[in-house]
This record gives C-alpha cells, sequence and structure tokens, in this order.
C-alpha cells in the first residue's frame, strides 16, 4: 500500500478534538459533582444516582449514533460534519450544566438530570462519537493512523491535566468554589475554547477514505443487522473486552482516590498530586512512542505498558501509607498508561479494516461507538461497585475517621482491584493479532476495489 502522509498541522488538528473533549469531558464527569454538592448544596446521593443511570444511558447512546454515523451522507464525508453541526450546542448546553435557577429541591434535580444528560449522553456522545470514528477515515495507512492517535492522546490527556490542575483555582479567582456565578463564567471560558479547537478540527482534517461495500452497503443495514456484523470482528470483540476491563479500573481507582487521600494519607488535597504524576508521564511518554511501536507493533507496546502498569499498582502495596512511595509509584504507572492509551485507539480503526475485510461491509460507526459503549459501562459499574464495597464496609462520611474494615477496603480498592483488571487487559492483548496480518488485509481489500 501506499504510503499516505498526514501534514503535521491535521494531525494537530486532530489531537485539538480531543484536547476539547477532555474539557467538556473531565469538567463533567469530576468537578460538576462538587459543584452541585458544594455550591448548591444538593444531596450527594441523588446527585451520585442521577451520574449512574447517565452513564448507562451514554453507553447506549454510543452504539446508536454509531449507526446514525454510518448512514450519515454529506459533503463532508460522514463523521466530520457532526463537529461543524454540534460545536456551538454542546459549548452552550456547557454552561446550562452549571446555570441551576432557583427551582425548589425537586426542580433543581430535574434541572441537572435533564442539563447533565444533554451534555454527556446527548451532545458529547454526538460530536466525540463521529471524531473518534474520523481517525479511520483519514488514512488506511497504519503508521499514519499510528502518529495520528498518538497526537490525539497526547492532547487528551493535555486536556484532562489542564481542568483538573487549573479550574478550582480559576473558579476561586472569579470569586469562589461556593458561589455560582464562578463556576458559570468559567464553563463560558471552557465552552468557548472547546468550541474553537473543534471547528479548527473540523477545517484542517479530510476524510480521504471513501470505499465502496462488496456486498450491501451499511447504509442500508438496519441496528440490528449493523451489530451482528461487529459480532462477527473477532479482532474488535478483543478491544471491547479490553476497553471494559480497562475503564472498569480506573473507575474503581479514580472513585476513591479522594476517600484514600482523605483515610489513609490523611490529606484529601494530595489526591489531585497523585493523580497528575499519572498523567504527566503519559504526556512526557507519548512522543517517544512512534519510534517504538515501528519496531515492536502496537499489540507488544501495549502489553509492556500493562505489565509496567500492573507492577507499579501493586508495588503501592509495600508502604501504602506512604505519599511520596505513592507518588512514584503513579509516575511509573503513568509510562505504563501512555503505551497502552497510545495504542489502543489505532487498534480500533485497524478493526474497522479487519471487519470490512473479514464481512465486505464497512461499520466505521458501529465498531467505534461499541468499544466507547463498553469503555463507559466499564467506569460506571467499577465507580458503582467502588461506592458498594465501602458501604457495605460501614464508610460514614460525616466521621473524621474510618474503621479498621474501610480502610482495609479502600487499600483493596485503591491497589488491588486496579491492579487485577490491569493484568486482565494484558491477558486480552495477547490474543490482539492484527499487527501481523494488516498489511495483508489492506493489500487484498485495495484488490478488491479495485475490480
Amino acid at each position: 500500500m501506499e504510503k499516505q502522509k498526514i501534514s503535521l498541522i491535521e494531525k494537530i488538528a486532530y489531537g485539538g478534538g480531543d484536547l476539547a473533549s477532555n474539557f467538556i469531558l473531565v469538567l463533567s464527569s469530576t468537578l460538576v459533582t462538587f459543584f452541585y454538592t458544594d455550591a448548591l448544596g444538593l444531596n450527594p446521593v441523588i446527585i451520585g444516582t442521577i451520574m449512574m443511570v447517565s452513564r448507562f444511558l451514554d453507553g447506549t447512546s454510543d452504539i446508536i449514533m454509531g449507526f446514525i454515523i454510518d448512514k450519515t451522507k454529506s459533503k463532508h464525508g460522514k463523521a466530520r460534519p457532526w463537529l461543524f453541526w454540534l460545536a456551538i450546542p454542546i459549548a452552550i448546553a456547557t454552561v446550562l450544566m452549571f446555570a441551576v435557577p432557583n427551582l425548589g429541591d425537586l426542580g433543581e434535580y430535574i434541572y441537572v438530570a435533564i442539563t447533565y444528560n444533554l451534555v454527556t449522553t446527548v451532545l458529547y456522545t454526538a460530536i466525540n462519537i463521529p471524531y473518534g470514528a474520523l481517525n479511520s477515515l483519514m488514512t488506511r495507512d497504519q503508521d499514519e493512523r499510528m502518529v495520528i492517535n498518538i497526537f490525539r492522546m497526547t492532547m487528551a490527556q493535555l486536556g484532562s491535566l489542564i481542568i483538573n490542575a487549573f479550574t478550582l483555582p480559576i473558579v476561586n479567582s472569579l470569586g469562589g468554589s461556593a458561589h455560582q456565578k464562578s463556576w458559570i463564567i468559567c464553563s463560558v471560558i471552557y465552552g468557548v475554547i472547546a468550541m474553537a479547537l473543534f471547528y479548527f478540527c473540523f477545517f484542517q482534517t479530510k476524510e480521504r477514505v471513501k470505499v465502496v461495500d462488496e456486498s450491501q452497503s451499511s447504509t442500508q443495514l438496519s441496528f440490528m443487522q449493523s451489530l451482528k456484523i461487529c459480532f462477527k470482528n473477532d479482532q474488535w470483540l478483543i478491544i471491547v473486552g479490553v476497553w471494559i476491563v480497562m475503564a472498569f479500573g480506573m473507575g474503581v481507582g479514580m472513585t476513591v482516590g479522594t476517600y484514600y487521600a482523605k483515610y489513609i494519607l490523611l490529606d484529601e488535597n494530595l489526591s489531585g498530586i497523585l493523580m497528575a504524576a499519572s498523567i504527566a508521564p503519559v504526556i512526557l511518554t507519548m512522543p517517544f512512542l512512534p519510534v517504538v511501536i515501528r519496531k515492536i507493533g502496537k499489540r507488544n507496546v501495549a502489553i509492556i505498558g500493562g505489565v509496567v502498569s500492573t507492577v507499579a499498582q501493586l508495588a503501592m502495596a509495600i508502604n501504602p501509607t506512604s505519599f511520596t512511595f505513592l507518588l512514584g509509584c503513579n509516575l511509573i504507572k503513568g509510562v505504563g498508561t501512555a503505551c497502552c492509551s497510545g495504542t489502543i485507539f489505532a487498534m480500533v480503526a485497524d478493526t474497522i479494516e479487519y471487519g470490512h475485510w473479514k464481512t465486505g461491509i464497512r461499520t466505521e460507526g458501529m465498531l467505534y461507538s461499541s468499544t466507547t459503549f463498553g469503555a463507559k459501562i466499564g467506569a460506571g459499574v467499577g465507580g458503582a461497585l467502588a461506592m458498594a464495597m465501602l458501604g457495605a464496609a460501614g464508610y460514614n462520611g460525616l466521621l473524621a475517621t474510618q474503621t479498621a474494615d474501610v480502610l482495609s477496603t479502600l487499600q483493596v480498592l485503591y491497589i488491588y482491584l486496579p491492579a487485577l483488571f490491569t493484568a486482565l487487559m494484558v491477558v486480552l492483548f495477547i490474543f490482539y493479532k492484527l499487527d501481523k496480518i494488516y498489511p495483508q488485509v489492506i493489500k487484498e481489500l485495495l484488490e478488491r476495489e479495485k475490480k
């Protein structure tokens, strides 16, 4: 297959799309909870229930949106137009999520449920699923896809780092986290930046992959027919499994991170530093991954990263009450995380070509959206399990100190369960074989398309 070079500006623009996505995602998945409970005084149990339900709705909407993408036809392609159509609506909806009016208790909870789901279940899904599928439509060159994915994940982690590190300082500089006006102004700032980045991604990227299905067009398939086509793709099923176990482990660890810092390390503010320590190595490691991937392949890099992450995670048990030791473990774990996140989306794109080769039908939208469905369900169930286990152990947030059962449960949730699921991810990667057969897959696809 002829090498297909993607310009640097286009790679940056594509990465800018995930920078924009993470501005919305991190704000709506972490900090908005603090806003609801501490600025508005809403009940954390009710807020948690709303978010748990929205996770399942969000996962379902991913698959529906994937089906819609496969039926989209426009002069801009099938994925890019959604960036253009929804950049402004998602920016406005992000602000509405914080502009909760004084409607009384019931009215406020209804407003939160509607606007939170408008952002996450509807608009974020409708713009992020096409954005992810765009990777497979920009090029079929495996090496270029890998580099594009590196740009994407680097900028995604940068967005996460920015939101986690600067949101509260910005809010406090605008009047304090207890004041709703400060959050609204901050959300306007983030919304405008995200909108500009989505448009930058739209105008500077191009859909080059235009193929004709050999049998039945994906636009003519019913939802269930498209889903059946996906389940014939064994390599895609492996990646879905990877997403589920990876998200499950991360969901558990991130849910209890603040509790661990507060009751084990005796300083809740340390949770943000530990999170930053796991993100910074990802950003610093990403630029070096293409060289390594070209030498040993995406699968092998992901396996090595998974092993490094598992070992670093388990090493925390050596000195679980030492912030300095945990900081070092998180830095090492971040390097392993980079190896996994730097390859996973490129693997998803490769499974799209593999599915087309195997079935004769190309379904970018359904295949990509179903992997994110697994990720969201995994994260939602992981977080719910963590809270259920803490509750069963007797956790009481009104107490200054917790029982020995709660403290031991926190260690299990923060250290051992994430390690278990990272190890399961490594096992699944062992069965991934596309790195070896991808050149032959593309060769045969191109030969079919010439006929």
